[in-house]
């Protein structure tokens, strides 16, 4: 699950306040594809006892949000979650993580015991997707008065449009004390002309060599390519217009002269009609992968792959926020396709409808947490992303043939 962030992203480090004498890992570079600073770690209020040391720490550390172009799309906290955890009662919230915008809080994400963090003597590695759009991987561990400590990164996906001034790591005041290393901003940038050989990406005169020659890999890195930069386009639609336009006149361009059929000679004046009406960057992109298929049907066979490509992305979404309140309607609304089209897709790629798999998902994950969890049956509903208990307890039957308490018994 370690993440490799996109060539349009860049990862900034937060600079906070640091202890001169706090925790220190020697080792960050197994982060991986993160940035790390290798500098003493801050250390929240918290220890086994009253009198315990870290007792008298400070409850909260605040990092500001740097002034960057492009939008903010994940936070990533790499740390200890957390040393004497294991009196935390599973389903406890030990934590909150604020979005801040000046004096408003505009969201919050609550760390949860046994989920979010669990005791960081286990040193076994965690890699999980927790349905709420964050997801713990074990990066690492350092050693601290004789005792070897697990590090985790905390990844956080930010909702649409959310732009914080600052965020708030908040300790609840349980035993559970929480150490953050670093915190990591993940902002998308906007690009510049997505088509310049000098980009190290795919030109436009690539394009119609790649059409002529019918690569369609590379046809789907550059369908992917165009898609990225049109996503980060949103202030200025018309610059994404041109760009999808320009784009598609090639492909047209390139299918005629292999002898596509006469409706690819049409195809450029309805495609401008029909995308002079979108009004996202994901709109332009799904219509562009619409008409590039009908220009090559009859020349690369039907264009099942360049669909693919979205229903990898809404699996990736469905696995990061199952336990969200979405629907397909929502579900099409993020990759920029109609209702119905998008409906279409994934009974094809799932063999049934969203809904339905989407239970399955949370079943399966509720499963998991009752043999491995002490939550209760109800905060397990919940945390899967169930409104009624009677709702869950119903539908897990119907799946296992057995009750939630039941499979909980059975399964250890």
């Amino acid at each position: 699950m370690k993440y490799t962030a996109p060539k349009s992203t860049r990862i900034l480090l937060a600079e906070f306040d640091r202890p001169s004498d706090g925790p220190r890992w020697q080792n960050p570079e197994a982060i991986s594809e993160l940035p790390a600073s290798g500098l003493p770690g801050w250390a929240s209020n918290g220890g086994p006892t009253s009198k315990h040391p870290r007792r008298g720490l400070p409850s909260s550390l605040k990092c500001t949000v740097p002034a960057e172009p492009g939008q903010l799309v994940r936070i990533y906290i790499t740390g200890v979650f957390a040393e004497w955890a294991e009196t935390d009662r599973s389903g406890e919230a030990g934590a909150v993580i604020e979005l801040w915008d000046d004096h408003e809080c505009i969201h919050r994400y609550t760390l949860v015991a046994g989920r979010h963090y669990c005791d960081a003597s286990n040193l076994s590695e965690r890699c999980i997707l927790l349905g709420d759009g964050a997801s713990v991987e074990t990066v690492g561990a350092f050693e601290q008065d004789n005792r070897h400590i697990r590090i985790d990164t905390l990844t956080l996906d930010l909702p649409a449009g959310i732009l914080p001034s600052s965020i708030v790591f908040r300790d609840l005041g349980t035993p559970a004390s929480f150490t953050v290393f670093d915190v990591g901003y993940e902002f998308q940038q906007a690009p510049g002309c997505p088509f310049r050989s000098t980009s190290g990406e795919v030109s436009l005169t690539e394009l119609a060599s790649i059409v002529r020659v019918g690569d369609r890999n590379k046809l789907e890195r550059a369908l992917r390519q165009l898609a990225e930069a049109l996503q980060t386009m949103e202030g200025n639609l018309d610059e994404a217009k041109s760009a999808a336009l320009m784009f598609l006149g090639v492909v047209c361009t390139a299918a005629i002269e292999l002898g596509g059929s006469r409706q690819v000679h049409s195809v450029p004046l309805a495609a401008a009609r029909q995308i002079d009406q979108l009004e996202s960057g994901l709109e332009i992109s799904d219509s562009v992968r619409t008409w590039v298929e009908l220009c090559l049907a009859d020349i690369l066979g039907q264009g099942h792959g360049l669909s693919k490509q979205l229903m990898d992305r809404s699996m990736e979404l469905i696995d990061r926020h199952y336990a969200k309140d979405i629907s397909d309607a929502t579900m099409a609304d993020k990759l920029g396709l109609s209702t119905s089209h998008f409906r279409a897709l994934f009974r094809q790629a799932t063999g049934q409808p969203f809904h339905r798999y989407l239970i399955a998902v949370r079943l399966e994950k509720a499963k998991q947490l009752l043999v491995e969890q002490e939550m209760s049956v109800n905060e397990i509903a919940t945390a899967v992303g169930f409104a009624t208990l009677s709702h869950f307890s119903r539908a897990f039957s119907q799946r296992f043939d057995v009750c939630p308490s039941t499979m909980r018994r059975l399964g250890r």
